[in-house]
């Protein structure tokens, strides 16, 4: 079978054309029309000549990913359920501000292998890594639905574990800041982690985006109880890296937390939190807990939020709490099941 032309990243698919005859302004042509232009198909590739429309035609195929679904929320928040060429399921998130940014929440993987307790992706387990192509085709079919809005921010927040899928990830976050494709800054982009810590250290060779780590206790044993993972890859190893992406990267580490009434939201444990995040540059995400149907969590008041948030700060850590988007059509934090 013809590979799809969205699995290559620019230089690999830059090689491909040459050997194919194909010239370097060419290239730049073909990535404009994919990932500018958005089109559908070789023949929309109206300033190649014939030939060359036909060389790509016998030689690749473009995604067979289409949309599914799209559910509304009354926020204006999107639910993407996108259909694989497999026929596997994932979900997007396109998410508006009032600011004017404009938000991707992208998945990476086929459900989610790390089994965090409060979160609804885990309960599906992994099927399967989606290809770079796959991660991309979300961002061009929603930009598709929306072709007056410009996309202002992307996140790797969606279903899956990013670090565990680290090859294609990397290669869609090329495509991204890539300036004759997507053209996306860095500092719009941020990739989170449960906490594959040499996964992290692997992902930082090469890729200087922010990283958002979901730590949601400050001590291992409940840590322990809630990510799995963290029986892996314990705090010591994961703080240690954040001091080294600290120093490696230039960058505060965003730290995500979600508030679970009565299991990590009580005042000590917001102590605690202080304590461990001393001497790593930091901002924190606090995160009411999303439901979702047969979870054994509950959110934590807004007033044990607004302590949690305004002690953060008195200890000069930069916190905000996240905006509950979406929670209508289970499109929020900690949602997605396709």
């Amino acid at each position: 079978m013809k590979p799809v032309i969205t699995d290559f990243d620019s230089s690999s698919l830059k090689e491909a054309l040459l050997r194919l005859g194909l010239k370097t302004y060419a290239f730049c042509q073909i990535i404009q029309w994919l990932y500018q232009k958005r089109v559908t198909s070789f023949d929309e590739m109206t300033n190649l000549s014939e030939k060359n429309r036909q060389l790509l035609k016998e030689n690749f195929r473009f995604s067979s990913t289409k949309v599914a679904d799209i559910k509304h929320s009354a926020d204006g928040t999107c639910l993407f359920l996108f259909e694989l060429s497999d026929g596997k399921k994932i979900e997007g998130v396109y998410i508006p501000a009032i600011t004017g940014r404009i938000t991707l929440c992208l998945s990476t993987q086929v459900g989610c292998a790390m089994g965090c307790h409060f979160c609804r992706t885990g309960e599906m387990g992994l099927l399967r890594n989606l290809t770079q192509g796959e991660i991309l085709e979300q961002v061009l079919m929603i930009q598709r639905c929306f072709p007056a809005e410009q996309v202002t921010n992307i996140v790797f927040m969606g279903m899956g574990e990013p670090m565990a899928n680290l090859k294609a990830v990397s290669g869609a976050l090329k495509i991204l800041e890539d300036k004759k494709a997507f053209g996306f800054a860095k500092r719009r982009i941020t990739v989170s982690t449960a906490g594959l810590v040499p996964k992290m250290f692997e992902f930082i060779q090469d890729n200087k985006t922010k990283l958002a780590v979901s730590l949601h206790a400050p001590n291992d044993k409940l840590r322990n109880e809630l990510m799995p993972i963290n029986k892996r890859y314990p705090l010591a190893e994961l703080m240690q890296f954040c001091r080294d992406y600290n120093r490696i990267c230039k960058l505060p580490v965003i730290f995500e937390y979600i508030l679970l009434k009565g299991v990590n939201d009580a005042p000590e444990l917001l102590e605690e939190l202080i304590r461990l995040l001393n001497g790593v540059s930091a901002k924190i995400n606090l995160i009411p807990f999303n439901s979702f149907p047969e979870s054994q969590y509950q959110p934590s008041s807004a007033e044990t939020v607004e302590m949690w948030r305004d002690r953060l700060y008195e200890a000069g850590i930069q916190t905000n709490v996240r905006a509950e988007r979406g929670r209508d059509i289970l499109a929020a934090c900690g949602q997605l099941a396709a």
